[in-house]
């Protein structure tokens, strides 16, 4: 989390503008002028795109085909009501009827859809299959679409098996046929998920028709849809927040007309159904900024400051906002957000009108996060975002004025992004009315960009200000009918070219070694020797979470109709352990129903296992097992140390309650095969702050004015030993969006967010594994020793990696409670008040860090020492490399922090040689000694 109200960019939006709001002397933004769009749009060679499909006309509505690598989408008549592949054996109609097929491979696929000589409502499709190296998969099945005279038509979507979601991890499986569409196992599973602190007879599970939204295109859903997400008290503007009303909205296929904003809600999960996606459509009289709202204006700002918005999930739908006139100034989803919060599988439509005003997604503040599988056709800007920082991987961009508007940011990491047929692809150029420019740093990696006149542009004419904004890393770019390819404040810095060309290592900005720097550097750079082990062909791998929508329900279990209770009260150790290893050895997934699973001994996720939980499910440790820091003990293990394997692992929750000084929230020992990697995804650990952990206000408020001594120190808010310990004998893990965090406030309703002081000894360990380790959009706060410690690790790939240093620190400092320990490969600390390290690196190799973001924000709780002018006296160093190792940082950011980078204990970098506003930015640092 981010301090609530003064540590960072503050933007609000009003009107058609972005507009300066007074806040600690940041930069201010520019007002942004409504962009002509009406690009036309270009029908693209196949071959020359492993990510997206090619439309030759703008689609009325679509057929959504998931697969590895993006969603893809070709054109069918609206809307759609639910479908089933049983349903399109013949038509009923003779003019009118289509289909497509999708031929099948090994491996995953994607290609391009071949329209016929007829009208969009008519002719057959042929889907190009194109094999990838990713990962095998399975199977993919072939669909089709019907159109009725009236030419409103039905679809069935395509499911493809993606590497997310193969099943050869397990040691049996099904030979049932794949579900249609509208027997997605989500939908028909027995929902009987609990909130222990929701209140008798609270609901988890929603679905949307049961609230009485229709789904045809012609009813106005607005009400049904809100009361679905809004029943049964839980958190909405005006609170807070709360953990006690967790709710998944679920959206089965159809189209659901809407006539002014959905409000989202704290907590929350808005879930379509995969293989056959629901459209939010938008009608032509709708009255808003936004279709989705999830933080509303109110009287006094957001709802919910943005930078306290946590644990919420939109994903699986079409946003469609084409009924909308296009002289109107409106967007899909508004999504100012933080942490553990995800926009996922998702496609926006907006108008291609010349001169329109619409936007996909837009996001002016907050502390994020993950965005990925994301796919936008037409609008003004298609993207217009700003955030502290952000990963945001594998979007696609169609026939918009402006790809990607950045308004401001501090680090941002992009992979695999894709831009077809706009005027400008990346626009950085946000300036403010005092000369201030206000995008920071990013990272683009593995991307494309095609038919479109400017690539990348960023700088501002008249603006100068940061000394070192604007720094950026540019890798394997691909350009195709790309004239300029970077455009800078006064005009062309690398030229494109009509035809194919690669941006290999492009950058700005400064760059350090241990001996060198700041030297500033602009323009190619010598090409980086990526580590083998870290790639799929020459992209970094990449992997998005499974959904299983091809897996019939009768291959899941029920945590509780094992037995499992989920009350936060009844121990469900065994019943936990007995049911992980046995679906595991069936070759069946878990369905980890909503709920707290208390657990007083170790729970193990054996190989083969595969766990999706519903609405953030809590495995809660308590008692004695766990309270000893002199003899850790696991709450979750992954994997026995020496065992192989493959686990998928999502949407789950692992805290601890009370003082539990002995406790490994997450210990991963599990080795995964070459090639085959194991996932986890959205799986966070949350020590304190929560209801049911008894590390709340009351327990654990804080106390800047008390010296604290081991005589004082209160020992019942002693939560953890340990958050994740990736082992020696680990190898072959993504993680993706999890966000580790010893809260600093109780995030309940009623505490207002107030500050509490909980103690956490370690945050991630990287242990001597071999790799291959990715860790996307990774996050991790307030602990005592360190944040990130990799010692002897090999072939890691973390961005955007992110951390804050504990708020108490230095009082005490990083020498209590828990002492340095050698066997935990704990850091030393000489110094007197020292704070623990964001990210330490010890005789570590093949190492890539592409965005880092190293945050001290405070000094006992005195926000002042992070302020701009202050000089940075939060803490004297955060970010330590040392003995043997091979490191390759992108945008490193820090705040509060006089020493930016430490090599073996002697400080290279200064944060005053490195001023970009709020943040200290370096561009590159590398332990090579290579010239730039």
């Amino acid at each position: 989390m981010r301090p609530a109200k003064s540590s960072h960019r503050r933007h609000s939006f009003a009107s058609s503008s972005i507009v300066k709001m007074p806040r600690l002397s940041l930069q201010s933004l520019v007002t942004l002028s409504a962009l002509a769009s009406g690009v036309a749009a270009i029908a693209v060679d196949p071959n020359q795109s492993s990510h997206v499909l090619s439309l030759t006309s703008p689609p009325e509505a679509i057929v959504t085909v998931v697969i590895s690598k993006t969603i893809t989408t070709c054109p069918s008549p609206p809307p759609p009501p639910p479908c089933s592949a049983s349903d399109v054996e013949s038509s009923e109609t003779e003019s009118t009827t289509g289909s497509f097929v999708s031929s099948t491979s090994s491996k995953s696929t994607w290609g391009s859809f071949e329209p016929s000589e007829s009208s969009t409502s008519t002719g057959s499709f042929t889907w190009s299959s194109v094999t990838s190296d990713i990962e095998s998969s399975t199977t993919s099945s072939g669909g089709s679409f019907e159109p009725t005279e009236s030419s409103t038509g039905s679809f069935i979507s395509s499911t493809t098996t993606s590497s997310s979601s193969s099943s050869s991890s397990s040691s049996s499986s099904t030979s049932a046929t794949a579900p249609a569409c509208t027997d997605f196992w989500l939908e028909k599973i027995n929902h009987q998920g609990v909130a222990p602190f929701g209140g008798n007879g609270y609901q988890v599970f929603r679905n949307v028709k049961d609230y009485g939204a229709v789904g045809d295109g012609e009813a106005d859903d607005t009400e049904a849809i809100q009361l679905a997400i809004s029943d049964g008290g839980r958190c909405g503007p005006g609170c807070t927040g709360s953990t006690k009303t967790p709710g998944l909205v679920y959206f089965p296929p159809g189209t659901y007309k809407v006539s002014s904003p959905i409000i989202d809600f704290y907590y929350t999960q808005l879930i379509g159904n995969p293989g056959c996606l629901p459209v939010l459509k938008a009608s032509a009289d709708f009255e808003g900024r936004w279709l989705l709202d999830t933080n509303p204006y109110g009287a006094n700002g957001l709802a919910w400051g943005a930078t306290n918005v946590f644990w919420r999930q939109v994903a699986n739908l079409v946003i469609d906002i084409t009924d909308i006139p296009p002289e109107k100034e409106v967007a899909g989803i508004h999504w100012p957000s933080s942490q553990a919060t995800s926009l996922s599988n998702l496609v926006f439509l907006s108008s291609q009108e010349p001169g329109n005003l619409h936007q996909g997604l837009f996001i002016e503040e907050g502390s994020g996060g993950y965005m990925g599988d994301l796919v936008f056709y037409g609008g003004n800007q298609a993207l217009i975002i700003g955030n502290q920082q952000f990963t945001m991987r594998n979007i696609t961009v169609h026939n918009a004025k402006t790809a990607i508007y950045k308004i401001w940011d501090w680090g941002w990491t992009y992979k695999g992004v894709s831009i077809n047929n706009c005027e400008i692809g990346f626009d950085f150029t946000s300036a403010g009315d005092e000369g201030n420019l206000n995008v920071g740093s990013v990272t683009i990696l593995d991307s494309e960009i095609r038919n479109t006149p400017i690539g990348i542009a960023f700088g501002s004419p008249g603006a100068d200000t940061p000394p070192v904004a604007n720094n950026f890393i540019f890798e394997n770019v691909r350009l195709d009918n790309v004239p300029v390819a970077i455009r800078g404040p006064s005009g062309t810095v690398l030229e494109g070219t009509t035809g194919s060309s690669l941006i290999a290592a492009w950058g700005r900005g400064h760059k350090y070694t241990p001996t060198t720097g700041p030297t500033f550097f602009e323009g190619t750079l010598p090409p980086y020797s990526r580590p083998a082990s870290l790639l799929a062909g020459d992209a970094y791998y990449e992997r998005s979470r499974p959904q299983y929508q091809e897996v019939p329900l009768s291959e899941f279990v029920s945590a509780r109709d094992a037995g499992a209770v989920g009350d936060g009260i009844t121990d469900d150790t065994d019943v936990l352990n007995t049911l992980f290893a046995s679906v595991a050895a069936a070759g069946k997934i878990v369905f980890l129903d909503a709920g707290m699973y208390l657990v007083t001994k170790t729970v193990h996720i054996p190989p083969g296992s595969r766990i999706f939980g519903e609405a953030f499910p809590v495995i809660l440790s308590s008692g004695a097992y766990f309270a000893s820091a002199s003899n850790p003990k696991p709450v979750v293990q992954v994997g026995k140390p020496g065992e192989t394997g493959h686990v998928e692992w999502s949407n789950t929750i692992v805290s601890t309650r009370g003082a539990q000084a002995g406790a490994i929230l997450i210990e991963y020992n599990l080795a995964s095969p070459a090639g085959h990697p194991s996932g986890l995804w959205d799986v966070h650990v949350r020590v304190g702050g929560f209801a049911g952990s008894d590390l709340q206000l009351p327990q654990c408020a804080k106390t800047p004015d008390i010296a604290i001594t081991p005589d004082n120190l209160q020992e019942e808010c002693i939560a953890a030993f340990l958050s994740v310990h990736i082992t020696s004998t680990a190898a072959g893990l993504y993680m993706e969006n999890c966000w580790v965090w010893v809260a600093d406030h109780d995030i309940e309703e009623g505490a207002d967010n107030q500050q509490i002081t909980i103690y956490a000894g370690r945050g991630l360990l990287i242990d001597e594994s071999p790799g291959p380790i990715w860790l996307v959009a990774s996050s991790v706060e307030h602990h005592q020793l360190y944040e990130y410690n990799l010692v002897g690790a090999k072939d890691v790939f973390i961005g955007q990696l992110q951390t804050e240093t504990a708020y108490y620190q230095p009082n005490p400092g990083a020498d209590l409670p828990f002492e340095s320990l050698a066997e935990w490969h704990d850091p030393v600390f000489t110094e007197a008040n020292d704070s623990g390290w964001g990210l330490r690196i010890v005789d570590s190799k093949g190492i890539i860090l592409p965005g880092v973001g190293l945050y001290s924000f405070f000094d006992n709780y005195d926000v002042s020492c992070s302020q701009i002018g202050e000089g940075a006296r939060c803490q004297n160093r955060t970010f330590s490399v040392e003995g043997e190792s091979q490191v390759r940082v992108y945008n490193l950011n820090t705040i509060g922090t006089k020493k930016m980078v430490t090599v073996d204990g002697v400080d290279v970098a200064d944060y005053e040689d490195n001023l970009d506003g709020f943040v200290h930015t370096i561009a590159l640092f590398t332990t090579e000694e290579e010239e730039v």
